[in-house]
């Protein structure tokens, strides 16, 4: 859905939630009697409290019912973005000045910027219902999040991941009181932010902001829950409260939501003279089939639609069709640990040989990636690293990471060419060479019979003809270069429906999952987190505690685990190096970590979906993470909801597209 323009959501545990409402700014045409219903479909929420929600269609609910304190808009010339206040009355004051030495905080003394941060708000902030908002309200909602009585889901955004405020993790914990945590009340509409690791005044505009909870509706959902207290706000229409354009005028579980302008938005006057917001209302049906939705859209009956790759087939080619980069990697994910691949195995059924790192080599070169993205993950790009062609190191510039030297001569090296443009990673006599490598080692180590069958367990969330599609292509590439070796017909892959494989790939009871992560497509150098820190990497038996990876940085030798490397660049002695030196640390990382072929790198994903016939984007094109195509607040319509009912009976409810 391209409901609103979110600053990357990481769908993992290690989630900036502050990143979510980093939606266009909120604007509206003049109001109308006529209306233009924006309906798509999702799974459906549980909950979509700011404190708790963990899910892609939870975060959609919150970004149309809630703000931010800046938000990212179109250019006047719509080939770009500008940053724009919200719910704050002027961009961020860098004020560590004030807070240097303190020891409160632990800011250090020659500390001279990035550590604290005021924000003045807006004195016409209120509620759906017009409760004022204040900084008391962004204190109330802090203090929730960091609630030690809660151990909320989203307490990380601001103490683990990319806005790390002073004390926040030890009140958390129930180590501190919080007249220590780094929130300071100016006035009724300013407060300051003190910070432990520094941030740019770019990050800390798009990661700075608070997510809000109403205090009455939040408490009055209070109820223990075994050794905790839990809330249940937002999880149900009276349960919940919006201070953004829109608000929910109905809601039934397990079948739809709808929303509705929130006349009270402030918004709505602050930016009148703008025409944005054509969209009176928002429907969301929560349906899980794809083949119904897509039937649906073809009656006219949704406005957007998602692709799969089976479909791309028929409507690949369609002018209506939209192709958003994604800053997920998918990825095949290995189990490593020899002990635990035995413990699968049977007379004359092999398991172990995965172990061999010769092995996990062989197929990755046994891979032709760019006809994979042709025939299987069609519409996605070929992927030869970890991080894909979304993430931005310099956003003043735009410049990406992939292009730039570091990330490209990284991945030449790794890959043995000269030009980034000649990279494969595909070449089946070398995959060949490799097999029998694997093959002769495990049978001297008696980790192999010559009888034996290689059997690779590859478990899926489900089965569809997208995955039938991938594990063929998987087989017949293994099959290809395993020919004239003597692991010739003797390797299949065999793909297991397992709800709960990502739980069960930590236990080490999966050889082989397409795992992905992404987002924060601005916060780079703190994605490391996905494949360096124990809690979060997914392939068993590769430890980043204990691993090491010896870089050199800045004329120097420096050898770190690859869990040290994530802490050190994200928030320690390398977090406010220049671009240049943290890019290179970044590229290393990768280049190390692939040299493991535990993690082997398919596609970069972008997703595919068609519009209606009637949706107008304020862009013609993708800009970038921050606007997209211009989001909902720039959306229009050719056709209102009673035209296009119209239009869509004339053509018998039966589409072309």
């Amino acid at each position: 859905m391209h409901i609103s323009k979110k600053t990357a959501v990481l769908l993992t545990m290690t989630a900036a939630a502050s990143s979510l409402f980093l939606s266009s700014c909120k604007k509206k045409t003049e109001a109308n009697e006529k209306t233009y219903t924006y309906r798509v479909t999702s799974t459906a929420p549980s909950t979509w409290s700011p404190t708790d929600y963990q899910m892609g269609c939870e975060s959609t609910i919150l970004s149309l019912t809630a703000d931010s304190l800046y938000s990212y808009v179109l250019n006047d010339t719509k080939d770009g973005h500008v940053t724009e206040c919200c719910m704050a009355s002027e961009f961020p004051i860098d004020v560590t000045s004030e807070y240097a030495g303190n020891p409160v905080y632990g800011i250090p003394q020659d500390a001279d910027k990035g550590y604290a941060w005021k924000f003045n708000l807006r004195d016409d902030l209120v509620w759906e219902d017009g409760t004022p908002i204040t900084a008391d309200t962004f204190e109330y909602s802090l203090k929730q999040f960091l609630n030690p009585q809660m151990k909320n889901y989203r307490a990380s955004a601001y103490y683990a991941d990319t806005l790390v405020i002073a004390n926040a993790e030890q009140y958390y914990e129930g180590n501190a009181d919080w007249q220590k945590v780094g929130f300071v009340k100016n006035s009724d509409h300013s407060y300051t932010l003190v910070l432990s690791t520094p941030m740019t005044d770019f990050m800390i505009v798009m990661y700075g902001s608070i997510n809000l909870v109403k205090e009455d509706l939040y408490e009055a959902n209070k109820k223990e829950s075994g050794n905790i207290i839990k809330s249940a706000y937002g999880t149900d229409i009276d349960k919940y409260a919006s201070y953004g354009p829109y608000k929910i005028a109905e809601y039934q579980a397990d079948k739809y939501i709808k929303l509705e302008k929130n006349e009270n938005w402030f918004g709505y006057k602050a930016f009148k003279d703008k025409n944005y917001y054509q969209t009176t209302h928002v429907y969301i049906q929560f349906i899980l089939e794809h083949a119904t939705t897509l039937n649906m859209f073809l009656q006219g009956k949704l406005d957007e639609v998602g692709l799969s790759s089976v479909d791309m087939d028929k409507y690949g080619n369609s002018e209506y069709r939209i192709i958003t980069p994604e800053t997920y990697t998918a990825k095949m994910s290995f189990n490593i640990d020899k002990k635990s691949l035995k413990n699968e195995e049977s007379e004359g059924i092999n398991h172990s040989i995965i172990s061999y790192k010769d092995f996990r080599h062989a197929v990755s070169l046994s891979i032709n990636r760019e006809k994979f993205v042709s025939t299987v993950a069609i519409g996605s790009d070929p992927a030869y690293g970890l991080y894909s062609n979304a993430y931005i190191v310099d956003p003043y510039r735009n410049e990406r990471y992939r292009e730039t030297p570091q990330a490209q001569e990284s991945l030449c090296e790794f890959y043995g060419t000269e030009r980034f443009a000649d990279i494969t990673g595909y070449n089946k006599d070398e995959a060949k060479r490799y097999f029998q490598k694997a093959y002769d080692e495990a049978v001297k180590n008696g980790d192999l019979k010559s009888s034996d069958k290689v059997q690779i367990d590859l478990h899926i969330t489900t089965d569809n003809e997208g995955i039938k599609r991938m594990v063929a292509f998987l087989q017949e590439s293994i099959n290809n270069a395993t020919q004239g070796t003597d692991l010739e017909n003797k390797v299949t892959i065999k793909f297991i429906v397992d709800e709960n494989y990502y739980a069960n790939m930590k236990q080490g009871k999966v050889d082989l999952a397409i795992t992905l992560w992404g987002g924060a497509p601005y916060a780079i150098y703190k994605m490391l987190a996905c494949y360096c820190d124990p809690d979060v990497k997914n392939e068993y038996g590769f430890d980043p505690v204990t691993e090491k990876c010896t870089l050199t940085v800045e004329g120097k030798d420096v050898t770190l685990s690859f869990y040290d490397w994530y802490k050190e660049v994200g928030n320690g002695k390398y977090a406010i190096a220049d671009i240049e030196t943290k890019n290179a640390i970044v590229a290393g990382v990768e280049k190390a970590l692939l040299s493991y072929y535990n993690m082997i790198p398919l596609y970069y994903m972008n997703s595919n979906s068609m519009i209606s016939q009637r949706i107008i984007y304020g862009a013609d094109h993708y800009i970038n993470p921050l606007v997209e195509y211009g989001g909902i607040q720039e959306m229009t319509y050719s056709m209102d909801d009673e035209e296009w009912e119209k239009y869509c009976k004339k053509n018998s409810y039966q589409l072309k597209y």
